[in-house]
């Protein structure tokens, strides 16, 4: 079985979804489902793949004894959205994607973000699976730097920017919307100067942009779904030619 066919696979298993959600929560049906599914995956993708792990790792770590049946229609639900998330993936980017490169390097990726929060974890795997590093500056040694020059010395060594706008501490008394974290405003405008177009701004909903994002390429996302946000960013990428389907040519970009 080849990477199509186990697309084509994922989606008649989709099918049996609802069938699964109306039986009793120690049925004998899902253990066999599950199973099957990461067989699949781990023969086709490795087990070590974004693919097998992102199937293998949906299901909720908080379980109730007293509502049983409600946490197996939650795990369900988990894994629907993970067989989504691959199929929609070999959607957008074709089943040959490769990361473009010079020499052997692959693109690199600046992202800017307030705290730790599931959406910074879901982007860093979702540039692993693309094989994009990133650079995030509080994970990077500042080698005795002040916060602002290390700040833009980790921003220069990326190909392109992705800002992830999450809700601050501020709000817009006058919308009742959150402003994004101060320091995501400032390491956006700073990337501005750096990457000039190569920039992804992706919003939570409900966020309030205090700037002006004319010319910047935009996406929403929620605190439980990504995926458009994600399709956005794969096209973009694709756009300028940081992945592509098919061969990898040599030759990343002409200048910024």
């Amino acid at each position: 079985m080849d990477k199509k066919q186990a697309i084509e696979y994922l989606k008649e298993r989709l099918g049996e979804i609802p069938t699964l959600v109306s039986l009793p929560y120690n049925n004998d049906e899902y253990p066999l489902w599950r199973n099957q599914i990461e067989d699949i995956l781990e023969a086709v993708f490795r087990r070590d793949s974004s693919e097998y792990q992102r199937f293998a790792d949906a299901f909720s770590r908080v379980s109730s004894y007293d509502d049983q049946q409600g946490d197996y229609r939650t795990n369900l639900k988990l894994r629907e959205t993970a067989i989504l998330s691959i199929i929609k993936k070999y959607e957008t980017l074709g089943f040959e994607a490769e990361t473009a490169n010079v020499a052997g390097v692959p693109p690199k990726a600046f992202i800017a973000h307030e705290g730790e929060t599931q959406a910074l974890s879901s982007l860093k795997k979702f540039l692993e699976a693309l094989g994009i590093n990133y650079f995030i500056a509080e994970s990077e040694a500042s080698g005795g730097k002040s916060v602002e020059k290390h700040v833009n010395w980790v921003e220069e060594q990326g190909d392109f920017a992705i800002i992830l706008a999450t809700k601050g501490k501020a709000i817009d008394k006058s919308t009742g919307r959150y402003y994004m974290g101060l320091n995501v405003a400032d390491e956006l405008g700073s990337a501005r100067q750096i990457y000039g177009n190569h920039i992804i701004l992706l919003v939570q909903k409900g966020v309030q942009v205090h700037t002006n994002k004319k010319e910047i390429v935009y996406g929403e996302f929620t605190s439980t779904n990504m995926q458009e946000a994600f399709i956005k960013i794969a096209r973009e990428l694709k756009n300028w030619g940081f992945i592509r389907a098919g061969k990898a040519k040599q030759g990343v970009k002409e200048g910024r």
